[in-house]
């Protein structure tokens, strides 16, 4: 399995409004984590009390391959990255 580490877009929206001064409230972390395998890609980010309950949480998305279906979110980021290597896994 593969983890890659970039900045997430919707973050880089956000630093840019700041700049612009725009207020725009902060929704996204500051990474995003991409794994991948042969059976395919799941993002993995951060979301910042996403729904004004004051709990931000992580959330799972399948970019490539049909993995599973809409979105998965966890309270810790160990407990989504353990569904993903479920989900990645290569049976041999």
């Amino acid at each position: 399995m593969k983890i890659e580490k970039i900045v997430h877009p919707g973050y880089k929206v956000f630093q840019s409004s700041i700049a612009e001064n725009i207020n725009l409230p902060q929704l996204f972390y500051k990474w995003q984590y991409l794994y991948s395998s042969e059976k395919g890609k799941i993002s993995l980010i951060k979301l910042l009390n996403y729904f004004r309950v004051g709990k931000s949480f992580w959330e799972i998305y399948c970019l490539n391959g049909k993995l599973f279906d809409d979105v998965e979110r966890f309270s810790l980021k160990k407990k989504a990255e353990i569904r993903i290597k479920e989900l990645l896994e290569v049976s041999l």
